[in-house]
């Protein structure tokens, strides 16, 4: 995935973001949400919740915006693949609301969280949170390896398995959150 993504890419996507920016703000002046009801998404897909389309947009032109910063920064294939899967995965979910209103299709689209299911919510934002910060680090780590001296690679090395291991437990856990919110939404 991140040989095909250089600069001309990156610019196509970002015509794509403004253009669907766009149909997200139609959207907001017509339609209304509230605190307890909102639109049907992934629970980790987005930082923040919104209540406008808008919203969300934006920080899909963040999640761009950082993309283009790893990839000019040349900062690992790991974290490359993870902002250009998080990116993905945000376009299409918004891309498919707007289109899915656009069709008259609206009554599905929004989704009532329980008491219970925000703490889940919550709980998966910070862990998902924690797993980027682990795999920045785990790429830092990796470059300070590189840049060693043949003296300290080994300690450079000790701390990327360490790292590896924290991530993995991390993982671990985020998935069984993200189970135990499979569950409540069922419910």
């Amino acid at each position: 995935m991140v040989q095909s993504v250089d600069l001309k890419h990156l610019a196509a996507l970002d015509e794509q973001v403004k253009a669907l920016h766009l149909r997200c703000q139609e959207w907001d002046s017509k339609i209304t949400l509230t605190e307890n009801k909102s639109f049907r998404f992934e629970v980790h897909l987005f930082k923040q919740s919104s209540l406008t389309l808008s919203g969300y947009s934006e920080q899909l032109s963040n999640t761009l915006s950082h993309l283009r910063y790893v990839i000019s920064h040349n900062m690992g294939e790991i974290i490359i693949n993870y902002e250009c899967e998080q990116f993905v995965n945000q376009f299409s979910a918004l891309l498919n609301i707007v289109n899915q209103l656009d069709a008259g299709k609206a009554e599905g689209l929004y989704k009532r969280y329980s008491t219970q299911q925000e703490k889940v919510y919550q709980q998966l934002q910070r862990q998902y949170q924690y797993e980027k910060r682990l795999l920045t680090m785990i790429d830092e780590e990796n470059i300070l390896y590189e840049a060693a001296p043949l003296a300290h690679k080994e300690i450079h090395r000790s701390r990327v398995n360490v790292l590896k291991e924290r991530y993995q437990k991390c993982n671990e856990f985020t998935q069984s959150l993200e189970f135990k919110m499979d569950t409540l939404d069922n419910d």
